[in-house]
């Protein structure tokens, strides 16, 4: 009976730990202060992501200034702390691209070699499930017009049970804030030939649109299920808080959000 009794107590005792390990992460995840308008859709109950793909037209180029920001779009898993993103960042005077990778917890940030485009380039991104023996995704960014391509194979992380972990999460996001004249000219980017599959058959997506941080009038469109627009106003007055900037511009990678966990 003892021995019966302490198993029990050791089980009751495990499932508390992993109730507040899950309780801790809920105050950490995507989407994350920093994002500034976003369109959201998921994948079927009891599905997962097997292919997304967008493109869209590299912006015009920005006032010089020590501005960072991207448009991007990616995929995240069910509990939003792991995300998969070809990314288009503005490093304050010229435009790149690359693939990123952003893991809540244990914190783990990781990037594809970085390659400079040009306004008006045409860029494909794409996130592939390798498969569920494989257990990875293969996530890539192509410039088109150069002929170029950015990718890395990042491996699903398995949950506090040891289960795999599912992607279902569809984002288009920009994210950082800068000052509302430091965006792009264009105040439009526009996510063409979004693709998504899950399962492996094409779905049509059931996107809404929000916004983390309202500044410069940043708001998602949905034209329709495979087309997005974001757009911004470089003349708003809703310029953001000094602050606000200072904490989106802290860091120069898209995986580490703030506020930081402890």
């Amino acid at each position: 009976v003892t021995v019966s009794v302490l198993y029990c107590l050791v089980n009751a005792m495990r499932a508390l730990i992993l109730l507040a390990v899950a309780a801790a992460l809920v105050a950490a995840q995507d989407p994350p202060p920093g994002w500034t308008a976003y369109a959201t859709g998921n994948c079927p109950a009891g599905t997962r992501l097997t292919k997304m793909e967008a493109t869209w037209k590299v912006l015009g180029n920005a006032p010089a200034s020590q501005a960072f920001y991207s448009p991007w779009f990616g995929s995240d898993t069910t509990d939003n702390l792991n995300l998969l993103q070809p990314v288009n960042p503005w490093f304050g005077n010229s435009w790149n691209f690359y693939t990123e990778y952003f893991q809540w917890s244990p914190t783990h940030n990781v990037d594809s070699t970085s390659y400079p485009t040009s306004t008006g380039n045409t860029l494909h991104g794409e996130i592939i499930f390798n498969g569920v023996n494989e257990q990875s995704y293969t996530v890539r960014q192509t410039d088109q017009t150069q002929g170029q391509s950015s990718q890395m194979t990042i491996p699903v992380q398995r949950d506090v049970w040891g289960n795999y972990k599912n992607y279902t999460v569809l984002y288009v996001v920009f994210e950082k804030i800068a000052q509302c004249n430091e965006y792009p000219p264009d105040e439009i980017v526009t996510f063409k030939d979004i693709n998504v599959y899950c399962d492996g058959e094409l779905i049509t997506p059931q996107w809404t649109t929000a916004v983390v941080d309202e500044v410069c009038d940043f708001t998602a469109h949905v034209i329709n299920p495979h087309e997005i627009s974001i757009t911004w106003n470089t003349q708003s007055s809703k310029r953001p808080a000094k602050h606000l900037i200072e904490q989106s511009q802290s860091d120069r990678t898209f995986g580490r959000r703030f506020p930081k966990r402890v």
